[in-house]
């Protein structure tokens, strides 16, 4: 079974991405289709997931699409929707995922074939999805070899608030795609008496911190607002790094 795996965020998938992730199943595909706000605003979408069939030794075709609406957070990574299917060698399968916003502008996009032809070998392939640097970091974090280390969340809390919000933080890191260059430390740190705090530093700059508490509402709603400005800060740092090669 060959995939083809096409590329289209030189064009789309700059404010909102669109992600189609497939697991394997025996002879069954789970396919989950995925959106990623990467705007600093809500987004009202309307997405697409087409799955598309077709036999190259008979006519027999098919196409089964799935739609709905969603409305996404800032920074805000949502499953949109959720389908398997059965895969034998003779069937050409085109996955397609499309999101458009309230004006039904095409925002985000993404496409798998399975069992490609020749056809689909003139398409772009991305042969490491996370191969381009979207976050911005400078090479600081490079290796001698020239291999960089990215995504690297360092868990320094001592408490079991601490801990607990490591996790959904870390969860909401990896969802988000980040994979940064930067060492990102999540460190709980004493306050007062037997009140603690928690810093989320990029390098050595801290870019959120709050009071340690237990409650599980209150840890996730300060990870979101975490993940938020983490991936910001990446921006920022992609952004500055751009400008100093434009002087040059």
């Amino acid at each position: 079974m060959l995939i083809s795996i096409s590329a289209y965020s030189q064009i789309y998938n700059t404010q909102v991405e669109a992600k189609i992730e497939l697991e394997s199943k025996n002879n069954l595909i789970e396919i989950t289709g995925f959106a990623f706000n990467k705007t600093e605003i809500d987004q009202s979408l309307r997405y697409v997931l087409s799955v598309i069939k077709s036999n190259s030794k008979n006519s027999n075709n098919s196409n089964n699409k799935q739609t709905g609406r969603i409305v996404l957070g800032s920074i805000e990574k949502k499953e949109l929707s959720k389908t398997v299917i059965g895969v034998n060698e003779k069937n050409r399968i085109i996955i397609l995922l499309l999101i458009y916003n309230d004006e039904d502008k095409l925002l985000g996009k993404d496409r798998i074939v399975i069992n490609e032809n020749e056809s689909d070998r003139n398409q772009p392939i991305i042969i490491n999805k996370n191969k381009e640097n979207t976050n911005g970091d400078d090479a600081s974090n490079k290796a001698t070899d020239g291999v960089v280390i990215r995504g690297i969340v360092l868990d320094e809390t001592k408490t079991k608030s601490g801990r607990d919000f490591y996790k959904l933080f870390y969860s909401l890191y990896l969802g988000s795609n980040i994979n940064g260059r930067k060492i990102v430390a999540v460190k709980e740190i004493l306050v007062m008496a037997n009140t603690t705090g928690i810093e989320i530093k990029v390098g050595d700059e801290i870019v959120y911190s709050f009071i340690a508490k237990p409650g599980a509402d209150y840890l996730k709603n300060q990870s979101n607002i975490a993940i938020r400005n983490v991936y910001l800060h990446f921006q920022k740092l992609r952004q500055n790094n751009n400008n100093k090669i434009k002087l040059y």
